[in-house]
């Protein structure tokens, strides 16, 4: 599967925004949201990978670069609805 890297570049990013800002805070505060935000988890590192592939980077260092841009929107997540929970955010 050979992806453009300005397409592949693109929905990374808007991935990274979109889901870790708005959708996974959003998940979290619903029952069996984590879940949801499991299931998601793996289809990004899978997605990220096949966006990877075509770098021409060996297969552990492609599953590495996966498994963390897949990983950052939870993160960004958690963060988020922490500080949502805590009040930061006013």
């Amino acid at each position: 599967m050979n992806i453009p890297v300005n397409i592949s570049g693109s929905v990374t990013i808007l991935l990274l925004i979109a889901l870790g800002i708005f959708i996974y805070p959003w998940l979290l505060r619903r029952r069996g949201g984590a879940l949801m935000v499991g299931a998601s988890t793996i289809v990004l590192t899978v997605l990220f990978n096949l966006f990877d592939n075509p770098a021409g980077l060996d297969t552990a260092t492609s599953g590495v670069l996966a498994v963390a841009l897949a990983l950052l929107p939870l993160i960004t997540g958690l963060l988020v609805k922490y500080a949502q929970d805590k009040g930061l955010s006013h």
